[in-house]
């Protein structure tokens, strides 16, 4: 590309009046103060589109503090040069959309370097709204908005949602710091309704995706009241289960419960894949079978990545990690991934690689397109710390793993639970258990923490890693399972001491605002999973979701007897 090099008529006048300089002082200094050196040169700007406050990043050599430029004929509104080779020198208002500019680094020296055609002014681009094309969110919540060209200053630009009247309301964008070129940090406005979201910069306005305004509706565990609804096809503990929402050929949200793996009476690690439409009370309708697994599957983790919480493209996939495949056999490390179709039918597994180590009741979570995997049990049944996270991409693949801080100790058969930014560590247990053990009375390694690990909204890591989240349970546990829903953290089930006290039983606690929980309360009286089915469930399933009407539920799906193990249940409740 051809860089002109404007400096040169302005050195010679500049070399003419450091001579004259001379003669009268006797010394080589420029009079003016300003350190004379060699012209800049410029190797790359970027990028090369953007908007008012966009921060163009600027490459070359001899690049010096004290610096000015253009976009065009439009001084620059700020430069900053960190280095000889790397300066940023920020968009002014009064480019226009469409127009493409020169620019133009100029020393305090005069010596300048421009580069043609270097930038273009456009129109933001709406991407993703936490992590998804059909993103929801309860008014108050942080909402993380990415794309392109939304400029890096704060002050030019905003975050709109619907008000329902056919106008708009603004997000808050708490500092200056939530905005950048790629990224906003926003909360959902008090007045906004479920609609359109888009961004406007001095440049334009972007595309819009759809977004759901979601309600905390009424929730509250201490008067829970059971239900039966549609059993599983077999009686199953050990298996996964997820709420998926999937929109149907004519757009329409349909969502649906399912269910993989897991063993039956006879131990042995079941290929079934059985899926359920969601009613308008919050029941299931007749379960549908799917493409079974080639193999045998239990105690491994499950995750749904779709439009509605992740980039993938189409209806999303449902993925398994580790688990094991042969009556008391070892852990295995594989990653499953089982396509999920318009009609809510499933595809044929696919590999979608490997673990970081062979895992069984391991706990993992999705949060904006990025799996988190905390602890879980390897050969011999031995608990480990270890976390990691990998991300998925926009066609359902996994990237590498990658390390992050460790729990504090090692565990296996707990809950990991994904609320916003927060990641939770329900339980669990320290010690060399296998999965389909039962006994309850042996508590020494049983724990009662629930540890909290904040994400990073920018990078997606934990920086400050795992701490006490806050309250702990009110006894040891592990095997049970644990749902975000309604504003708090409910754990049910599992192995405990004292199975059968309904104060126990159910359990839960509120989720404040800077992500530590308050004190757990529990269930009374006869509303108890063990005074409907009339035993007490541990290696069950529990889901969260809300029915057509905004009404928050819980299901809870098959388990094993805790009285009897290996006698295994299938039937499903909900409340």
């Amino acid at each position: 590309m051809d860089i002109r090099y404007g400096w040169v008529s302005r050195a010679r006048s500049l070399l003419a009046l450091a001579g004259l300089a001379m003669i009268a002082s006797g010394c080589g200094d420029d009079p003016s103060g300003v350190e004379q050196g060699p012209p800049p040169t410029i190797s790359t700007i970027e990028p090369a589109t953007g908007t008012v406050g966009t921060d163009l990043r600027i490459t070359g050599t001899n690049l010096r503090p004290g610096a000015g430029g253009a976009v065009g004929s439009l001084a620059a509104a700020q430069v900053d040069v960190p280095s000889s080779s790397e300066a940023f020198l920020r968009v002014p208002e009064g480019v226009v959309t469409g127009e493409t500019y020169d620019v133009t680094f100029e020393n305090a020296d005069g010596t300048e370097v421009t580069f043609p055609q270097a930038f273009t002014a456009v129109a933001p681009t709406l991407t993703f709204v936490n992590g998804a094309t059909k993103p929801s969110g309860n008014t108050g919540s942080t909402v993380i908005v990415e794309g392109e060209a939304f400029g890096d200053a704060q002050g030019s630009g905003a975050v709109l949602f619907s008000d329902g009247l056919g106008g708009t309301v603004e997000a808050v964008v708490a500092s200056a710091d939530d905005w950048t070129d790629a990224f906003i940090l926003a909360t959902v406005p008090s007045a906004a309704v479920s609609g359109p979201v888009f961004v406007r910069t001095a440049t334009g306005e972007s595309t819009s995706l759809p977004f759901t305004v979601t309600q905390n509706a009424a929730f509250s565990p201490s008067t829970i009241a059971w239900t039966e609804t549609q059993a599983l096809p077999g009686a199953v503990s050990g298996h996964s289960a997820s709420y998926v929402p999937i929109d149907d050929a004519g757009g329409v949200t349909v969502q649906r419960v399912y269910v993989v793996g897991g063993s039956g009476t006879d131990s042995i690690p079941g290929t079934n894949v059985w899926h359920s439409e969601i009613q308008p009370d919050g029941s299931l309708s007749a379960w549908s079978v799917g493409t079974s697994l080639t193999a045998g599957i239990a105690h491994h983790g499950m995750v749904a990545a779709t439009p509605f919480n992740a980039k993938v493209r189409g209806s999303g996939y449902l993925y398994l990690f580790g688990g094991i495949e042969e009556k008391g056999g070892e852990p295995v490390g594989t990653i499953q991934r089982i396509p999920l179709n318009e009609d809510g039918s499933t595809g044929a597994p696919e590999d979608a690689g490997t673990l970081p180590a062979p895992l069984h009741s391991a706990g993992v979570v999705i949060f904006r397109s990025t799996l988190y995997l905390a602890g879980g049990a390897t050969t011999d049944d031995s608990p480990v710390a270890e976390v990691y996270r990998a991300t998925i991409d926009t066609l359902g693949n996994i990237g590498a793993w990658e390390s992050l801080p460790s729990l504090p100790e090692a565990r296996a058969h707990h809950q990991l639970v994904g609320f916003g930014g927060f990641l939770y560590a329900v339980g669990g247990d320290t010690g060399d258990a296998e999965p389909n053990d039962g006994n309850f009375q042996q508590n020494a390694t049983k724990l009662s923490a629930v540890t909290l690990g904040r994400i990073d909204l920018r990078s997606g890591l934990l920086p400050d890693g795992w701490g006490a989240a806050g309250s702990e349970l009110g006894k040891v546990r592990a095997k049970h399972f644990a749902v975000a829903a309604g504003g708090s953290l409910f754990v049910s089930s599992g192995l405990y001491s004292g199975a059968g006290n309904g104060s126990s039983e159910n359990t839960f606690a509120p989720v404040n605002a800077d992500g530590t929980i308050g004190s757990f309360g529990g269930a009374t009286g006869s509303n108890t999973i063990e005074a409907v089915l009339g035993f007490n469930l541990f290696n069950a399933r529990g889901i969260a979701y809300v029915d057509g009407d905004g009404v928050a539920h819980v299901m809870v799906l098959g388990g094993d007897d805790v009285s009897v193990p290996g006698a295994k249940s299938g039937r499903v409740l909900f409340y």
